[in-house]
């Protein structure tokens, strides 16, 4: 596989992830005393 072919790949993974996470997929909605999202502590 070509070296650019590989940044390509990771450019876009990482991109996905930091949309996911920005949109609060990574959190779902829960009782606020079961999980700590975000830097709400």
């Amino acid at each position: 596989m070509p070296a650019w072919l590989e940044v390509l790949l990771n450019l876009s993974g990482y991109a996905g992830f930091v949309a996911l996470a920005s949109r609060g997929a990574a959190c779902p909605q829960a009782p606020a005393d079961d999980r700590i999202c975000g830097d709400e502590r």
